[in-house]
């Protein structure tokens, strides 16, 4: 029996004295590395790597014997020294990856500490390093997104908020970056659920209904995209990005009077937007009401002297009312010779109001083919040969 005992509590000393050496070869592991990065030489280098090497295979053993594997302390020292590993590549070159292994493996030992630890014994420790494998995550998560590497950055980013979340809290500015590299990863799924959670704690940020809904419309739910809009107008209702977004699927649902009451609204805050001032134009435009297209396309022409397609769909708008004027002439019979004289003449009319706005739209873009041939029709119908002429073949 006393031989029994002997063996026993010797396996259990051997475990913890693996555990002991775990935490003495980290301790030299962060001696080394300090050294290494004032001298930058070969010798400290390798000795840091040997020491952590070690560390780990000292403290794997521990992590299984029945005797220490419930002990919290064992699973810190676990987490300590795989954050080392994590951040190594850091440590030897400034734009290195993350070694997101072993900040797994760091992550789910530190939280196996902290439900071990019921005494709040290693409380302190775990914290600490909980909070430095964050910034680790979080830090190369601005680092991936800086270089439109989403994916990974999605990846990093969501390890962070993990990482909040068994400290209790909830990192709203992770959230909210997880959803955004996601949109940008068009990756729909997580956009949907990172933001939704940013609503639902209540964060404030006038984008989170902005990807939401165009998440919900990569899935192809034009229904719940709108009801996100529309929740995001209540809380932001002067927040004119968001009024945009819902003019935007008012547009894409064919819904022109709704479509128009949000540009109005629009307008009314950003009255010299131009492109606002034109989407209103054309809205109108398609609905055949030509006075109000022909408003909201010189207004946008005014806000903005270079808009090509302001002024060139204003003369296409009297352009086409000639040319179906000329078709109504050509269309009536011989006899009716006044009121083909009539009609031409209102056909000549809306050409002349053509001009100046082609003129213009031309004048932007020169080479423009459809700009140069509907000018020198109106120009050759009119009589103005000279100008006809001078546009070329």
């Amino acid at each position: 029996m006393m031989l029994v005992s002997l063996i026993v509590t010797t396996g259990v000393y051997a475990q913890k004295n693996k555990r002991t050496s775990a935490y003495n070869y980290n301790k030299e592991f962060d001696n080394s590395i300090e050294m290494y990065k004032l001298k930058h030489d070969a010798k400290s280098l390798k000795k840091a790597e040997d020491a952590l090497n070690l560390a780990k295979e000292s403290i794997e053993p521990a992590i299984t014997h029945e005797k220490t594997m419930n002990d919290p302390k064992t699973w810190l020292y676990r987490g300590i020294i795989y954050y080392n590993v994590a951040h190594l590549p850091l440590d030897l070159d400034s734009v290195g990856k993350v070694d997101r292994e072993a900040g797994k493996i760091s992550f789910e030992s530190l939280k196996k500490a902290k439900e071990l630890d019921v005494k709040g014994k290693y409380k302190k420790d775990i914290d600490l390093y909980l909070q430095n494998l964050y910034n680790l995550y979080f830090s190369q998560g601005a680092t991936n997104f800086n270089d439109q590497d989403y994916n990974l950055a999605k990846e990093n980013l969501k390890s962070a908020f993990d990482i909040q979340e068994v400290r209790g809290s909830f990192d709203t500015t992770a959230a909210f970056y997880v959803g955004l590299v996601s949109f940008m990863d068009k990756d729909a799924d997580n956009t949907i659920d990172y933001m939704k959670k940013c609503d639902e704690v209540g964060y404030a940020d006038p984008r989170i209904y902005i990807y939401w809904n165009r998440a919900l419309k990569m899935e192809g739910d034009t229904t719940a995209a709108l009801d996100v809009v529309i929740k995001g107008r209540k809380k932001y209702p002067e927040e004119l990005s968001i009024l945009l977004e819902q003019a935007q699927i008012y547009l894409e649902k064919g819904e022109n009077e709704k479509l128009k009451e949000s540009l109005l609204k629009a307008i009314d805050k950003d009255s010299s937007n131009a492109n606002l001032l034109f989407l209103l134009g054309k809205t109108y435009a398609d609905e055949g009401d030509k006075v109000n297209a022909e408003k909201y396309y010189a207004k946008a022409g005014e806000a903005k002297p270079d808009f090509f397609e302001a002024f060139y769909n204003i003369g296409a708008i009297y352009n086409n009312q000639a040319s179906e004027l000329m078709k109504q002439a050509n269309d009536l019979p011989l006899e009716k010779t006044d009121e083909y004289n009539a009609l031409i003449k209102q056909a000549n009319v809306n050409l002349e109001k053509a001009i100046p706005w082609l003129e213009k739209a031309l004048k932007i873009k020169p080479d423009d083919t459809f700009t140069r041939h509907a000018l020198k029709e109106a120009y050759t119908r009119l009589k103005q040969y000279d100008k006809a002429k001078a546009l070329g073949d």
